[in-house]
């Protein structure tokens, strides 16, 4: 009798597994919710460690539209890559190394992704979008070591991609000694389609700096690696804030020095410059909130002063400055939060008036408009004349209800829609027709001991 209760009980429940599925057509229908035109899917991207709502280091996650397969590819700080067609079903999972995913991006053919993780290991991958199969992989710690005893981790934060599929990509890790000093590891590698190492810079040793960000030129032969360094140090080598090399081979063909303004040491590029459609003019973003827009040399054509630091109460604020791209609509910068320069941890008395924006201007330099967000601007992805924002923590005013994303049109800044989550948006993207956002909301925790949202996806129609 037990055991014949048993196979009834089993029955039953994969007759509603079955059910589930005809219904909403997804493998794992019971993580799916649809809120409606409204709000849009939501999927759940599993559990994650709940994160101080004012950490600097926060929660993050990384988007990717696959063209060719109409579908969306995710990279989640649990170390796993996903893809979501735009019904919100789940088409396959991967586990990947043991650490968070840092970077992703898709092969302009699209039917490869490009991703890579912090990990002791710091491995790279390449996968089939169709599939999830890793095609091939590269140790990050063969190229500039680790130390896992001291947390200092190798990592594939950026990833560029050329129309030949050749891969260039920062390698980079950091220490902080008991002093609070930090020492950096770097190296820029490329690999062709097939995962061959085709050259490293430098050649024989690593950048002691930290090098955030690189891009290559769509239309020359150049690729630009950005350093970041925040402890400025005299005995540093390699000192310039952007490095121009030949993306066939590697060798150094220019470096700018970019002299630093007060009250900060060194500039500091961290997710620029970006090259434009033509090749010959990039846009770069500082962090000491100066806009610069640049030929392929390094040679600096127009600059701005977007947020610039003012000292109040005795410390000196400024809003960050991030992101530079330039676009048939113009070029474009955004700055994040209002931040002390003593402390980056410590609260602000006032927020600066060009924090969490987005700025417009021409490609001659005649200012266009200023978007400025409630809460930092912590994502971007374009299409179709629109740009896709993900809406953040404002650390300094605690306005939770800040936190979504929008859509906005580039030749004006108008904004078309908005949508709103409950914890921060930490990464977006956009579909190539521009009809459906994509965007990942993290957990916070509020001053206040309250749980702010949770680890999601969100896919919205507008």
């Amino acid at each position: 009798m037990k055991h014949m209760k048993d196979i009834i009980l089993a029955t039953a429940f994969l007759a509603s597994c079955l059910c589930l599925f005809w219904l909403t057509g997804n493998r794992t229908p019971w993580v799916l919710r649809d809120n409606g035109k409204e709000d849009g899917i939501t999927a759940y991207l599993g559990d994650v460690p709940v994160q101080n709502y004012n950490r600097m280091g926060f929660t993050g996650a990384r988007i990717a539209y696959a063209k060719k397969a109409d579908a969306w590819l995710v990279g989640t700080d649990r170390g796993e890559l996903l893809l979501f067609d735009r019904q919100g079903r789940q088409r396959w999972k991967r586990s990947l190394g043991s650490g968070r995913l840092v970077s992703l991006t898709v092969s302009p053919e699209g039917d490869t992704a490009y991703v890579g993780e912090s990990s002791a290991d710091g491995f790279y991958y390449a996968l089939s979008v169709r599939t999830g199969d890793i095609r091939y992989r590269y140790k990050g710690a063969d190229l500039i070591g680790t130390d896992p005893s001291n947390r200092s981790f190798p990592a594939a934060v950026h990833i560029a991609v050329d129309g030949e599929e050749n891969q260039y990509v920062n390698f980079y890790r950091f220490l902080i000694d008991s002093a609070g000093n930090r020492s950096y590891t770097g190296r820029m590698v490329s690999l062709d389609k097939s995962g061959r190492q085709r050259w490293a810079f430098p050649e024989q040793e690593a950048i002691d700096s930290w090098i955030n960000w690189c891009d290559v030129s769509p239309a020359g032969e150049r690729v630009v690696l950005a350093t970041s360094a925040y402890d400025f140090r005299p005995e540093m080598k390699y000192k310039d804030t952007l490095y121009f090399l030949d993306k066939k081979t590697g060798r150094l063909l220019d470096s700018v020095f970019i002299e630093p303004v007060p009250p900060f040491d060194n500039t500091v590029m961290r997710c620029s410059p970006n090259f434009g459609a033509d090749g010959k003019h990039l846009a770069g973003m500082a962090s000491d909130g100066r806009a610069f827009y640049l030929d392929d040399t390094g040679k600096v054509l127009w600059g701005r002063f977007l947020s610039k630091p003012a000292k109040v109460d005795g410390s000196w604020l400024n809003a960050s400055g991030r992101d530079g791209y330039i676009l048939p609509e113009g070029v474009f910068f955004t700055t994040i939060n209002t931040f002390n320069r003593e402390n980056w941890q410590l609260p602000t008395p006032v927020t600066h008036p060009s924090d969490n924006s987005l700025f417009a201007f021409s490609p001659e330099g005649r200012f266009l408009y200023q978007v400025r967000a409630g809460g930092t601007m912590a994502a971007l992805a374009f299409a179709q004349g629109v740009a896709a924002v993900a809406i953040g923590r404002n650390v300094r005013t605690r306005d939770y209800k800040v936190h979504g994303a929008q859509i906005l049109r580039l030749r004006d800044g108008k904004v078309l829609a908005s949508f709103t989550t409950e914890g921060p948006c930490e990464a977006v993207g956009i579909s190539a027709d521009g009809r459906q956002m994509a965007a990942v909301e993290a957990p916070a925790l509020t001053p206040e001991g309250r749980i702010l949202g949770a680890y999601r996806l969100h896919l919205w129609n507008w």
